[in-house]
């Protein structure tokens, strides 16, 4: 294949991957959340002891009226680039699987009606 043709299948991937799916009943952040400087608010808590968490008691669910399983994984490391550069990784890993109420588009202006679905979302 020529140059040409593999960035055209590609820009077609990343358009058709793009399009909002008809009837998707898109789920309902959580209000609140933390605020991280200086990227401001994530409509998300972060379950856990040690700096920058928010306890063991806090919802780990990032989805407003869920019903779902979670499951977490935190790691922490080092990663090093290519020029011999070391970095200190963290990552937040979630899936969450089960039913939920969300919001299906349905009038102009960001307009919305309440739904029932079930879903698997993963958040990395």
């Amino acid at each position: 294949m020529t140059k040409g043709i593999k960035i055209a299948g590609a820009l077609c991937i990343l358009f058709l991957c793009s399009l909002r799916l008809t009837g998707q009943v898109l789920p309902v952040p959580l209000p609140g959340g933390d605020i991280i400087q200086p990227f401001g608010l994530f409509n998300q808590f972060f379950p856990g002891v040690g700096a920058g968490f928010d306890g063991l008691n806090a919802d780990p669910h990032g989805i407003n009226n869920s019903r779902t399983f979670v499951a977490m994984g935190y790691t922490a490391g080092t990663a090093t680039d290519s020029n011999g550069k070391t970095y200190n990784v963290i990552t937040d890993i979630r899936v969450y699987q089960g039913d939920y109420i969300g919001a299906v588009p349905t009038y102009g202006a960001g307009g919305t009606t309440s739904a029932k679905a079930h879903g698997t979302f993963v958040e990395i």
